[in-house]
């Protein structure tokens, strides 16, 4: 059981494991810490998307929330992982052109050594149009940009894959550094996938007063809900050089179908309610220097649903991006922590 307590403009997350001894591994290329304590400082800068527009590939009405820079500590130990990160002062100080946005973000990620269980929970309030120039008639750079402080986005989600190839190839060695890959190796990954995404202002998401939208021939709505269901399938691989140096990558697509309902609170119309398919795709990247004792390291991680809606062929997209500069310290424990060890459980 992990515990996380999290505030608005913080962000958290925990991150499980399974050490499990009777799982093997190849020891020429995968080196496990088992008792060494885990610790990081990390800058991060995280930043959530929701678009609306009429074709997939058309970047539509984006609205972006504010990102800022944040400053965390984290540790890992056998099966727990948590890190917390906290608003930068003095740094962050662009409130005024983009608004101010708060959230609550907390991701656990249950990594064994042959699957990883992956959940989602993502509360973000305040947004900005971020291509104004695209629908503001005489815009230019430097102008203020439209700010949408009633917008708000709940994402709530769940991701189980399976890893072909875990006894030469480790997730936790790019992305928790608490195991160390010795030697270039990938894994296919296939799994499953659900989701829930809730858009939600107090006014139009899609204002009269913006030329060139006709999303849903103008209707005026302002709440959207997803819930969807899917397969997804992917591969990861990671370049080792000379047991330092390594630059890995992972992407996993997905196809999910489910329900799909748009309509105005204001006065209880509804004008979409049926069901609708989706792609959804996760990429994370992971480049750095790694030793016994040392991580230095940047990771990238992105996360995209899009949904269409059938009938009109518009189409809604939510995305969640994290960038992250690791500095990794591993302390050798004079003594196991055998709570936290369930391969020294006895029963």
């Amino acid at each position: 059981m992990v515990f996380a307590l999290i505030m608005l403009n913080q962000t958290a997350d925990a991150q499980l494991f399974d050490e499990n001894m009777t799982v093997n591994y190849d020891t020429n290329y995968v080196k496990v810490y088992r008792d060494e304590l885990t610790t990081r400082i990390f800058l991060s800068r995280k930043q959530t998307g929701y678009t609306l527009s009429d074709r997939l590939i058309d970047p539509g009405l984006r609205y972006r929330t504010n990102d800022n820079l944040l400053l965390g500590l984290g540790y890992t130990y056998s099966f727990l992982t948590i890190n917390l990160s906290v608003k930068m002062p003095f740094i962050n100080t662009d409130d005024e052109i983009y608004g101010t946005s708060n959230y609550l973000d907390l991701s656990t990620h249950a990594m064994f050594r042959s699957f990883k269980i992956d959940l989602y929970f993502q509360w973000n309030k305040g947004y900005y149009v971020s291509n104004p120039g695209k629908y503001v008639d005489a815009w230019e750079t430097g102008d203020p940009v439209p700010k949408r402080g009633d917008l708000r986005t709940n994402m709530i989600g769940i991701n189980i894959q399976h890893l072909f190839n875990s006894r030469r190839y480790s997730y936790k060695a790019s992305f928790q550094q608490n195991e160390f890959q010795r030697k270039s190796a990938g894994s296919p990954l296939a799994g499953v996938e659900a989701y829930w995404m809730l858009g939600m202002a107090d006014s139009t998401l899609v204002p009269g007063m913006v030329p060139g939208v006709d999303y849903l021939g103008n209707i005026p709505f302002n709440q959207t809900d997803l819930f969807n269901f899917g397969i997804n399938g992917g591969y990861a691989y990671t370049y080792v050089w000379k047991e330092q140096l390594y630059v890995s990558v992972a992407t996993v697509f997905g196809l999910s179908g489910g329900k799909h309902l748009i309509h105005s609170t204001s006065d209880s119309f509804t004008s979409y309610n049926g069901l609708s398919a989706g792609i959804t795709n996760d990429t994370r990247i992971s480049v750095g220097y790694n030793n016994n004792n040392y991580y230095v390291g940047l990771s990238f991680v992105r996360f995209s649903m899009n949904q269409i809606i059938p009938g009109p062929g518009d189409w809604i997209s939510y995305t969640s991006s994290n960038i992250r500069l690791n500095f990794v310290k591993r302390f050798t424990l004079k003594k196991t922590i055998k709570i936290l060890r369930p391969d020294l459980w006895i029963f």
